[in-house]
């Protein structure tokens, strides 16, 4: 099981590939030390330095982004140091971002200057290169999203040439998207049949489709819009289709699923474990910490089992929360009032926090060692890119509600308690606006991908964030007040040890 990742995390490079990762306190690799004298002499090697770079790819410590929006409250402190409202220049998760990322570029820079001299034909070099050269412009990406201007860094930096200007916003995106259009021409050959959670270019086209759904948002015209939806119906008419029950998805029966366009594998090794059963079970669960928990604010976003808002149910009853609900309600959230036995394992409601049950699997042994790969892009968040932009271009249709309602009758499947289907019945078109459909989509987006880490950058870019960051996070009783200063806070500060390093940098206004 796993055979390809037990290859990916053989080599872990001495200069530092995992430095600023978060996953580094998750997950523990055997790690092997090689002089960069006696590399680049084979394919194998060639492979082992690419290898490397996936552990750069977001793991389950990613759904810690989810503790910076509404839907989710957490108890570790870097996410509540930002919640809170005390983001600054020194703040870990700032730090952790910009180390993290520029040690990817800095790792991808090294490859590219030097794989060349391994001998590859050029169809096998360009399939290394396209999966590197993800690695680089996601990074760059990353930075310009929470930086604004940053340095734009692809080569090698000697050991006095730190002091980088930064580019515009413009330039790096500009950088960013068109890396990934040559990654994609790279990783197209017909000879390329990759293993199971390696790029393709069907991961770079939902990245780049992504990218431009969230730089199209607010952007004065549609045509990065248009770009995005093209990209998502590519993938949409490609070799994936939605995995047939939303709970398994997410556990370990869901590895391989023709829904995932790209997954990170976490090794069923011995020391390859990470611990997202602990930290989202309640504590009855082999005594769990419950560290990261949902909201009642995601509780509410659940619609009725006919798609309707519960503020205009007439289905909804406050005192059986449960009932009448989208399926999705139940496979993502424990009902916090009943005491739950999941396949075996009993859940009961703690008093204070409510509990995740997506990610959860009950066959985990009291020593909580998760080995679930952690899903980076499938196909259902492909849908909500493709219906979101095309509603901002066009509005409302069938065929874009078609995709909705698929994820809606999607949830129903096996989602009864006895294990049958719950039929989910089609919202209608009749009646829908751009802005009423807007609507439906951004709740779709939120229900939907709960949990993956991916909101916050949803909030990000519809503005959201001083609206829902401003109001106490609430569970079964208040959690946490929270604090969000706009326009400040939308741009993150630049780390003190970067303005010190390099001159060319300014710090962002308000920080």
């Amino acid at each position: 099981m796993k055979k390809y990742i037990g290859k990916i995390y053989i080599l872990i490079f001495t200069f530092g590939l995992f430095q600023s990762c978060s996953e580094e306190k998750i997950t523990k690799f055997p790690v092997t030390a090689l002089s960069e004298d006696a590399f680049w002499t084979s394919e194998d090697e060639v492979r082992q330095a690419a290898n490397a770079l996936y552990g750069s790819l977001p793991n389950v410590g990613q759904i810690e982004w989810d503790a910076l929006t509404e839907i989710m409250f957490s108890q570790n402190g870097p996410s509540v140091e930002i919640s809170t409202g005390g983001i600054n220049p020194g703040s870990s998760l700032v730090n952790n971002l910009w180390t993290g990322q520029y040690a990817t570029i800095r790792d991808v820079n090294w490859f590219m200057e030097n794989v060349e001299k391994a001998g590859l034909s050029e169809a096998d070099l360009a399939h290394y290169m396209g999966q590197v050269r993800f690695f680089r412009a996601w990074a760059h990406y990353k930075l310009l999203y929470q930086f604004g201007s940053i340095p734009l860094v692809d080569r090698v930096l000697g050991v006095n040439e730190g002091q980088v200007e930064p580019s515009s916003r413009a330039t790096v995106l500009n950088f960013v998207l068109s890396e990934l259009d040559i990654a994609i021409d790279e990783l197209s050959s017909s000879e390329y049949s990759p293993e199971y959670g390696r790029i393709t270019k069907w991961a770079v086209m939902a990245l780049k489709s992504r990218i431009l759904l969230y730089e199209g948002t607010l952007a004065s015209d549609n045509s990065m819009l248009v770009e995005s939806a093209e990209l998502a119906q590519q993938i949409i008419n490609g070799p994936f289709s939605l995995h047939d029950n939303y709970t398994e998805l997410f556990r370990p029966e869901g590895e391989r699923s023709s829904e995932i366009i790209l997954a990170r594998v976490n090794a069923d090794l011995p020391n390859g474990y990470h611990s997202l059963g602990q930290w989202l079970g309640p504590i009855s669960f082999h005594a769990s910490w419950s560290i990261y928990t949902p909201t009642m604010a995601l509780v509410e976003r659940y619609p009725d089992i006919n798609g309707e808002d519960i503020s205009i149910s007439a289905l909804y009853d406050s005192e059986k929360p449960f009932e009448h609900r989208d399926p999705r309600l139940r496979q993502t959230i424990f009902n916090w009032m009943e005491e739950v036995e999941y396949e075996g394992a009993m859940f009961e409601n703690n008093g204070t926090w409510l509990n995740f049950r997506k990610w959860i699997d009950p066959a985990e042994t009291a020593e909580q060692r998760s080995h679930n790969d952690f899903i980076v892009f499938r196909l259902g968040e492909v849908y909500l890119n493709y219906v979101e932009a095309m509603n901002e271009i066009n509005g409302p249709s069938q065929d874009l509600l078609d995709l909705i309602n698929k994820l809606r009758a999607r949830g129903g499947k096996g989602a009864a308690s006895d294990g049958s289907d719950i039929i989910v019945p089609p919202i209608a078109l009749a009646d829908l606006t751009k802005d009423s459909f807007r609507e439906i989509i951004r709740r779709e987006r939120i229900i939907e991908l709960a949990a993956e880490g991916m909101l916050y950058y949803d909030y990000h870019r519809w503005n959201l964030l001083d609206e829902t960051m401003n109001q106490p996070a609430i569970g079964i009783v208040p959690l946490e007040d929270r604090t969000f200063t706009s326009p400040r806070d939308y741009t993150w500060p630049i780390p003190d040890f970067e303005l010190i390093n390099n001159s060319n940098l300014k710090q962002n206004p308000g920080y």
